[in-house]
């Protein structure tokens, strides 16, 4: 059984990692933290999600990164602003 918030998520928000699909459940709680980053070096931003405990710094160095169309979803702002998208 993988239902766990175990390693790294909050407790009562399941690691979506590892839980299997047979094993989701109404009343369920499922999350990441994401983070964008501006890069300094040059006109671009990139975005990373991680475990719900994670620091921002942590999910921005160790977070998987998003796709450009999720990133632009959940910041719009920085979509806009004219940057380029680095996956």
């Amino acid at each position: 059984m993988t239902r766990t918030s175990s390693p790294d998520f909050e407790p009562g928000t399941l690691n979506p990692y590892v839980v299997q699909a047979r094993e989701v459940t109404g009343g369920d709680r499922y999350g990441y933290k994401v983070v964008a980053v501006i890069d300094q070096a040059w006109d671009g931003w990139r975005a990373y999600r991680g475990p719900t405990s994670w620091s921002d710094q942590q999910v921005a160095e160790h977070g998987d990164p998003l796709s450009e169309e999720a990133a632009q979803a959940l910041f719009p702002t920085l979509a806009a602003a004219g940057r380029v998208f680095a996956p």
